[in-house]
């Protein structure tokens, strides 16, 4: 296993399949099995990572120590977990604000589901939030597959698109105030008056006059609390530092699965380092290797099939990316067992 350099952050992406949350884990295990105080955050709502750590779904959201002691280590060391919850990062946000009673609407709770469309976007405040805790050597995040996740980088532009100046100037013919002043009606609004009128009637045919008022006070409330939205901003910047962030992009040994991780990186090449780590993970050339079938039967063939297969993707690994690392598959059904050994191959 070649040297991997100690950094504030870790990702780990890849398309679903690949056993890109457990192979996070099992880094999270080796970091802190060499003393490193480490937090794993999974960005996924498929909560693979409360499977495997067994945690309760009642805490979503909060930061859970698990014992060393779990993978049958050393009682004294843990490290960190976390299922992100959009919903418990906007409470947290709410209560830092004075906006508890705005946040308890019901758009805003919808909204804030995991499922519900703000889950990129309050993951990388979150992670922001736990990065200025200082707490942590190293945070490793299990992203969200495929296209969330490149949703994930590029939260930072829905960002600024919700928070752009407009909204002002709508708020402002609304009679509304972002700190709670009365109604002000000045030039611009004028202007903008009759498309504002057009918008809201188009509504309210639609929805009703409760839903429109409702959704107004839910994105004025969120319009409040904007400064830590924004300041989550910083941490897009830094991802795209080599010396603040590692980055793992998970696949397997088959071809498909590597085609849709060179996809991946093609798409995430604005945020991702020259020194990311390929992961091929699941490779079978060990056990291929120690396997003897008699020559010339349909076994042998098998054989020489798979391991052709395996050289053939590795070339292309090696052909594409710097940093190529291979994890063999482990034949054990315990996701415990799992984690365990991808942890062992690291410190290879």
């Amino acid at each position: 296993m070649m040297k991997i350099p100690l950094k504030k952050v870790e990702l780990f992406c890849g398309t679903g399949g690949v056993g890109k949350t457990t192979v996070a884990t099992g880094r999270a295990l080796a970091l802190a099995n060499e003393g490193r105080k480490v937090l794993l955050i999974t960005i996924d709502p498929a909560k693979r990572l409360k499977q495997i750590l067994n945690l309760p779904d009642i805490d979503d959201g909060a930061v859970n120590t698990v014992s060393l002691d779990l993978f049958d280590g050393d009682k004294t060391k843990s490290f960190d977990a976390m299922l992100m919850s959009p919903g418990a990062t906007l409470k947290r946000i709410a209560v830092q604000k004075g906006l508890e009673a705005e946040f308890e609407s019901t758009i805003i709770k919808t909204l804030s589901r995991p499922y519900g469309g703000m889950n990129e976007i309050m993951s990388i405040i979150e992670v922001q939030h736990q990065l200025e805790r200082n707490v942590y050597d190293t945070i490793i995040l299990d992203t969200p597959p495929g296209k969330h996740f490149i949703d994930f980088l590029e939260s930072s532009e829905k960002i600024k698109n919700f928070f752009d100046k407009s909204f002002l100037e709508i708020f402002e013919y609304l009679g509304k105030s972002i700190h709670g002043g009365g109604k002000s009606r000045n030039i611009i609004t004028l202007m903008i008056s009759t498309g504002v009128k057009k918008l809201l009637s188009y509504l309210e045919a639609v929805t009703g006059a409760d839903f429109v008022r409702e959704f107004i006070d839910a994105v004025l409330a969120l319009y409040k609390s904007r400064d830590a939205f924004l300041h989550a901003l910083d941490f897009q910047k830094e991802l795209k530092q080599e010396s603040f962030s590692n980055w793992f992009l998970v696949t397997s040994v088959e071809q498909q699965k590597l085609n849709e991780a060179q996809d991946l990186k093609d798409q995430a090449e604005n945020f991702i380092h020259n020194d990311l780590f390929l992961v091929i993970n699941k490779c079978l050339t060990p056990y291929l290797n120690a396997w003897n079938p008699e020559a010339n039967t349909p076994l042998s063939r098998l054989k020489g099939g798979m391991v052709s297969r395996e050289s053939e993707l590795s070339e292309f690994a090696s052909k594409n990316f710097t940093n190529v690392l291979k994890f063999h598959e482990i034949n054990n059904p315990s996701p415990l067992e799992h984690v365990k050994g991808l942890a062992l191959q690291f410190k290879a």
